[in-house]
């Protein structure tokens, strides 16, 4: 009798953990859940204030130009895209979703920059096919110097993976903690090859100046962010004989384009990646990223 006790006891016992950690699961996807909405709730007001600017400017007695209008429609696109890149992604939350509630501080304290391809968005790790559905996670990249990071984001904070150059697939929290936090780990022959590569970039000079590389931008739905004089090394100053001008994506406030230079002489462009070689270097830039 007291063995048949002792054994309904502990199979309630065993009965209750489950539960209790099958509550905790579900309270964790809740938490993933209403963060996410937070955060996308942000995107959608930052995005219906732009709405609302865009209207009162086109019932004002002086509108913005076609470059202006240019400008915030681009910015508007990305806010649009991106907003729906995310909720699509964030909508796939599981309770095998990984909790990481300092990933963004960790990145930014470690110097990781922003990765901004277009082709990250539903390319994923070699996983097994029972575990993708119809897409895991909202894919984001950085950078460090030539090491690369992947998160597939199921929520702000919350990752469904991981992969990176140096350790391939990340499977928990701590490898990716490891990477995201650890120093530089390239071998000095692997660092010397990428800085090789990137002094050869610039041995050639680009092949159009600066008014073109600026007639360009201001086209397109890129947004110049700052525009300055400067000298003959690219160093703003009041005085200089050049121009200087720094421009956002529309799609990525994060990606940026640094272009400088005198007269008529090649201008220098530059991105997270490093030189832009040419001026078809450049068109492929601003098209892919818009």
């Amino acid at each position: 009798m007291t063995d048949d006790h002792s054994t309904t006891v502990d199979t309630l016992r065993a009965e209750l953990e489950r539960e209790r950690a099958r509550a905790d699961s579900f309270e964790a996807i809740n938490r993933v859940q209403a963060a996410s909405l937070a955060e996308l709730a942000k995107r959608a007001a930052n995005l219906r204030c732009q709405v609302a600017d865009l209207a009162d400017d086109a019932l004002s007695s002086k509108p913005m130009s076609v470059q202006g209008l240019r400008n915030v429609t681009g910015r508007m696109n990305g806010l649009a895209e991106a907003l729906s890149c995310s909720a699509h992604g964030y909508a796939g939350a599981r309770t095998t979703d990984m909790l990481y509630p300092t990933v963004d501080d960790d990145l930014r304290a470690h110097k990781w920059t922003p990765r901004p391809d277009r082709g990250l968005d539903g390319t994923l790790p070699p996983i097994p096919i029972t575990e993708m559905g119809d897409r895991r996670g909202y894919a984001r990249g950085w950078h460090r110097g030539p090491q690369w990071i992947t998160l597939w984001f199921t929520g702000p904070t919350a990752v469904a993976y991981g992969d990176c150059s140096d350790h391939g697939r990340l499977n928990n929290i701590d490898a990716m903690r490891a990477v995201i936090t650890s120093a530089r780990s390239l071998s000095a022959s692997a660092l010397a090859e990428w800085v090789t590569a990137r002094q050869e970039a610039h041995k050639v000079p680009f092949d159009a100046p600066y008014g073109r590389v600026f007639a360009h931008l201001q086209a397109g739905p890129w947004s110049a962010i700052d525009i300055d004089r400067c000298d003959e090394f690219g160093v703003r100053t009041p005085t200089g004989t050049g121009n200087t001008s720094v421009w956002i994506c529309p799609s990525d406030p994060d990606f940026r384009l640094y272009v400088w230079g005198i007269g008529n002489e090649p201008a220098h462009v530059r991105y997270w990646a490093g030189p832009v070689v040419d001026m078809a270097h450049l068109v492929q830039i601003t098209g892919q990223y818009r």
